[in-house]
């Protein structure tokens, strides 16, 4: 027969126990499952079904109170063994053998605690005032074999608690707790059984305890946010529960006692009772409010920035920008003093920011220090002061302890890639009279996780933004990262200073084939090293082609730039003299300097005249530093002598500038049967251009290569119909467009012709205009090459001052206004005024067919 709640004392803290075990079962089921919290949900619900046996046992509910008793008593004696399972997965204690040995021990006692053999059901008792007590009138010896297996489960306990307060100094106060927690449920269970007529639920109050105190433990560990467990909402049902259990308990002895002992009314006294009962339950939710208020809005806002932090670092791809935005998140939340963040690389971990730019961070801790393998084998965080309490601060590093205390480090956080630590976050603590709370050090072990993640992704898009870039052969920048550095540099540096050197290995072709391809890829490569080495770390390597490299110096004008260069090939010529290279051919290099804006006008324009310089050095002989001078100079005195030496010396020199002479020749022969006017057209513009370029201070090199040009010009000419290359008459459209293809019939002639590509950009552009009108490509302004400038200008010159076969040839001041007219607008403007007072100064002779007539 099922008794009256009413008739049972103290029943009110077992139906507390029973909604305090549901509640906490309710929230970790909602809590991220680890194997921490499946062991604990375990343990709760193990105490719920013992607390719950416990009422049902008192209230005699069906189907007997005996069968509420055993199941309450089976609950009792699995609770070690779940215990001791939780406390091996806090632990992270493997315990295989001990956790098999209990679970065989603890299986073996059901059918006796089933049978009563153990401890028999207590007896019902009705006192005089109407309540029923249980009393346990004997304790059989044989409680001697369940309380063995529970003092086993407890010494193995201990010594796993004892194990973790050595090695885990950092959680040594939850270890404390779980310690706590175990003693009192011990000894409220001793108390249930022992104290002779005893009815308080000593056991069921201890239950409640030691639960509160596991689930501490699991939140010092940060397993879980103690808003999951405090929340309006379910304060609002606490309180609900609360009001319930008054109204059920406390209401009608209080009315009785008002009514009896006071002698009020029945209504009098209801009213009263209800009266206090409301101003009870308002004042305890509103202090209950506030207090969880000020517990958990830190944490509240502590979600917000970690949202607020997750989110913007999602959509960041620097690393630097991510350790920025990390550092700024944690110092909004903790008073620390300064922030350090290391990265892995080969030296381990090497700082790589600081919160703090007047303390930069110039360290590196080695990846086999102590505290990364307790941060690798425990935990995701470690707090110095409390590690150095613990056993394993014996094999601590007496370099490393020193750099901790001269930078105050408080805390280290480890910024995992899965199972493998990539960086390190460590914290100064500002506040040196206060350790760093539970709180704190989670937020920063949440921050850190999300930022690990971020990291991650920013360091894949920054290996594939480097191997887009990088040269995997020499490690060098690649062309393609030079094209965009190239026209940024020039964009920021080129209206002050912005030099470029082309690096050209010699007779690297002939190199390869006496040694071999791997033989010359390391060759390749300690060039490329003596380079990076030369350039600083202002200047930039890149490798453009097989065998030429690039060096942007921005800041740095010519002059310094050849300083850099001769450093160069002074390093490439160390390189010979290892001994393993003793019979080997020596390596030497080539190479062609240009500055802006003094010598470019434009980013293209530089890198054309770098090659064009670099060229230069390869034909006068190798091994070479050419400088391309722009065209400012002023006008060398006997220009004319000046010019003839640079074309003379072409002439006479031998190697390839003889062998390209001889085919320019054999070509222009060519051009003279077909059309004797373009010939000597071409002798003309050649040798006009060639004056031009002296005289606006071009060197020697580009002055042969523009008077090579000049020969080449309209070599397209060949493919022309003589009808229409001789017409006597205005050419009409169709004929003049045939007539402007003679420009990419050079250029297809040209580029097949050994050692001669470097004509093309001068014969390219000779009827490009200053103003971007002109053909093929209409390009302006200093996009046109220097070369094909000087050629403009002479050959219009010449074409206006010879005899054509439509006309005969224009006078000559005739021919130098209209030269003027078009400055600005056809021609370069200072290349075409320079000419033009050459010409009026007789500084550039009148050549054959010329008219002088004013």
């Amino acid at each position: 027969m099922t008794i009256q709640p009413s008739h049972i004392p103290f029943l009110y803290v077992n139906i507390f126990a029973l909604c305090g075990f549901a509640l906490m079962f309710i929230v970790f089921l909602a809590t991220k499952k680890t194997s921490e919290i499946r062991s604990c949900l375990a343990l709760i619900l193990d105490c719920l079904v013992w607390t719950a046996g416990s009422i049902l046992m008192r209230l005699q509910a069906w189907p007997g109170m005996n069968v509420w008793y055993y199941v309450s008593l089976v609950a009792i004696f699995s609770m070690e063994l779940i215990f001791y399972l939780f406390l091996c997965n806090f632990a992270r204690e493997r315990g295989r053998f001990l956790k098999i040995l209990f679970l065989i021990a603890t299986l073996a006692l059901i059918p006796g605690t089933l049978s009563g053999f153990y401890l028999p059901p207590p007896q019902p008792v009705t006192r005089p005032d109407g309540m029923v007590v249980y009393t346990y009138n004997t304790v059989l010896w044989h409680m001697a074999f369940p309380c063995v297996l529970f003092v086993a489960v407890v010494i193995a306990s201990l010594l796993i608690l004892g194990r973790m307060k050595r090695e885990q100094g950092a959680h040594a106060s939850g270890v404390t707790l779980l310690f706590l927690g175990g003693l009192i449920i011990l000894a409220g269970n001793m108390m249930q059984i022992f104290i002779p007529g005893n009815t308080f639920p000593f056991d069921t109050l201890s239950g409640v305890i030691f639960a509160g105190f596991v689930t501490f433990a699991l939140y010092r560990r940060r397993l879980f946010r103690m808003t999951l467990m405090v929340s309006h909402g379910l304060l609002t049902i606490a309180m609900a529960t609360v009001c319930a259990l008054l109204a059920f308990f406390f209401v009608e002895p209080a009315q009785a006692f008002l009514t009896v002992r006071v002698g009020t009314s029945d209504e009098t006294a209801m009213m009263l009772v209800s009266i206090v009962l409301a101003v009870l339950l308002i004042f305890s939710y509103i202090l209950l409010h506030s207090l969880t208020d000020v517990l958990f809005s830190r944490e509240e806002r502590q979600n917000k920035l970690v949202q607020t932090f997750s989110s913007d670092v999602s959509q960041l791809l620097s690393t630097d920008e991510i350790m920025t935005k990390l550092s700024d998140i944690v110092r909004q939340e903790i008073p620390v003093r300064q922030i350090y963040i290391c990265l892995e690389d080969e030296k381990g971990y090497t700082a790589k920011y600081s919160s703090d730019p007047l303390c930069p961070a110039a360290f590196s801790i080695d990846r086999s220090s102590p505290k990364i393998r307790y941060l690798q084998e425990q935990e995701p965080y470690l707090i110095v002061s409390e590690f150095s309490e613990s056993a394993r601060a014996i094999s601590d590093w007496a370099a490393e302890k020193e750099l901790f205390r001269r930078l105050d480090i408080d805390c280290m956080a480890a910024l995992r890639d899965g199972g493998e630590i990539v960086g390190l976050v460590l914290l100064a603590a500002k506040n040196r009279s206060r350790a760093l709370s539970a709180t704190e050090v989670g937020f920063v072990e949440t921050v850190t996780s999300i930022a690990s993640i971020a990291m991650k992704n920013a360091g894949l898009y920054e290996k594939m933004f480097r191997e887009a870039r990088i040269d995997s052969l020499t490690g060098a920048y690649n062309y393609r990262y030079f094209v965009e550095q190239e026209e940024q540099q020039f964009q920021k540096y080129g209206k002050d200073a912005l030099t470029l050197l082309y690096v050209d290995v010699d007779d690297f072709k002939l190199y390869n084939q006496l040694y071999g391809v791997e033989e010359g890829d390391d060759a390749l490569r300690r060039i490329c090293g003596e380079i990076v080495r030369c350039a600083g770390s202002d200047g930039s390597v890149f490798r453009t082609s097989g065998k030429v490299f690039a060096l942007l110096l921005p800041g740095q004008d010519a002059q310094k730039a050849r300083g850099v260069a001769e450093e160069i090939s002074r390093r490439v010529q160390t390189i010979n003299q290892a001994p393993e290279r003793k019979w080997r051919k020596p390596l030497s290099v080539s190479i062609g300097i240009c500055s802006a804006p003094c010598a470019a006008y434009s980013a293209k324009e530089l890198i054309d005249n770098t090659d064009l310089a670099a060229y230069n050095a390869k034909q006068s002989g190798k091994n070479r530093i050419v400088l391309f001078r722009g065209t400012n100079a002023a006008a060398p005195r006997k220009l004319a002598e000046k010019t003839d030496a640079i074309v003379d010396r072409v002439e006479r020199e031998g190697g390839e500038y003889r062998t390209a002479l001889s085919m320019i020749s054999a070509l222009t022969a060519a051009i003279d049967a077909k059309d004797h006017y373009t010939y000597a057209h071409s002798k003309n513009v050649a040798r006009y251009a060639a004056n031009l370029a002296v005289a606006a201070g071009l060197n020697d090199e580009q002055v042969r290569t523009i008077y090579a040009a000049g020969l080449l010009h309209d070599i397209g000419k060949i493919s022309i119909p003589e009808d229409i290359l001789n017409k006597t008459g205005k050419l009409d459209d169709w004929e003049y467009d045939v007539m402007k293809n003679h420009v990419n019939n050079s250029i297809e002639m040209i580029r097949h012709l050994p050692e001669m590509d470097y004509l093309i950009p001068a014969a390219l552009g000779h009827h490009e205009r200053w103003d971007g009108k002109g053909y093929p490509r209409g390009i302006a302004g200093e996009k046109i090459p220097v070369s094909a400038r000087c050629l403009a200008i002479a050959d219009v010159f010449d074409a206006m001052t010879t005899d054509r076969p439509y006309r005969k040839g224009l006078r000559l001041e005739y021919a130098l206004d209209q030269i003027e007219r078009g400055a600005g607008t056809q021609f370069d403007p200072h290349l075409a005024l320079i000419f033009v007072q050459l010409v009026r100064g007789q500084e550039i002779p009148l050549l054959a067919q010329a008219h002088r007539e004013a």
